[in-house]
């Protein structure tokens, strides 16, 4: 159990249905091992401790799973970052949706030191759209104070709700930093 409020939980969001991609996108081997297992990899040198949120009977070895919780479940990624926050309430959360597997260690480092420098929320801009990524981004224990009231008004986007937050926004350093594969012909 982490101790100190100003610590960085590692959250891999693990736990939804792939249905376009029609298998589970956190066992795709994209570098040699299950995609979960990669990003949590990917992030251990930023957090003091990661977290998957997976699927009930799913098998994550080495790794604390976080399910969705009942009143959250079946809202999309929010569900896993509000679940994992009432284990570790008034944490920080470094976010990485187990579909990215090209985001690359260089940027991961970037959003930690930006992180680190500004203590707010930091993510990065998708270029072509003007979107903010939410999916592979750090998310304040300060701000995540606000995610509760916005789940509450029936709001499950977390791009809507990290664009409320005024945060650090980045330019991808790499175009396929920020590239979901969430269908078999993006991969």
């Amino acid at each position: 159990m982490l101790t100190h409020s100003n610590q960085l939980v590692g959250l891999i969001l693990a736990a939804g249905k792939s249905s376009r991609m029609k298998v589970d996108k956190a066992y795709i081997r994209y570098h040699e091992k299950p995609q979960f297992e990669h990003a949590a990899n990917q992030l251990l040198p930023f957090v003091n401790k990661i977290l998957i949120n997976g699927k009930e009977n799913a098998a994550y070895e080495n790794y604390e799973v976080v399910l969705d919780q009942k009143e959250f479940e079946n809202n999309g990624p929010i569900s896993g970052l509000l679940s994992a926050m009432k284990l570790y309430p008034n944490y920080s959360f470094f976010l990485l949706g187990c579909d990215y597997p090209y985001v690359s260690n260089e940027s991961l480092k970037i959003l930690n030191d930006t992180f680190l420098k500004s203590n707010k929320s930091v993510c990065f801009i998708n270029n072509t759209n003007g979107y903010l990524e939410p999916l592979v981004a750090i998310y304040s224990s300060k701000d995540l104070k606000k995610l509760i009231p916005f789940w509450q008004t029936k709001q499950t986007s977390l791009r809507y709700f990290l664009e409320s937050l005024n945060p650090v926004i980045l330019p991808a350093p790499h175009n396929n930093d920020i590239l979901s594969i969430d269908t078999p012909k993006n991969q």
